[in-house]
């Protein structure tokens, strides 16, 4: 299980170039009332090496269903997950990762 310091910049909390399909877990347990965590997901272009903007989400205050579940991502060439605090008390953010 990985854990995540927020400091206001954009922090890579999974990341893998191997093919393969992916999943796993964010918890925002330790968000309350002010907080906000951005989180984005990229996948990496097989044709020029790049990552591309897959999903760009956000929450904030406590959050009633505080277990974010990633769906199966399935990436050939690169996969990466990022969160990014923008308002708020900076929060540590755990989450786990697994490979299929």
């Amino acid at each position: 299980m990985g854990s995540t310091l927020m400091d206001g910049t954009e922090k890579t909390v999974f990341e893998s170039t191997e093919l393969g399909e992916y999943s796993g877990y964010i918890f925002f347990d330790k968000m309350l009332a002010g907080d906000t965590i951005e989180i984005k997901v990229y996948i990496k272009d097989v044709n020029d090496d790049t990552y591309k903007l897959w999903v760009n989400d956000s929450y904030s205050g406590i959050q009633t269903n505080p277990a974010l579940r990633m769906e199966a991502i399935i990436a050939k060439v690169g996969v990466k997950v990022t969160l990014k605090q923008t308002a708020g008390t900076y929060r540590t953010v755990t989450h786990m990762w697994f490979k299929r």
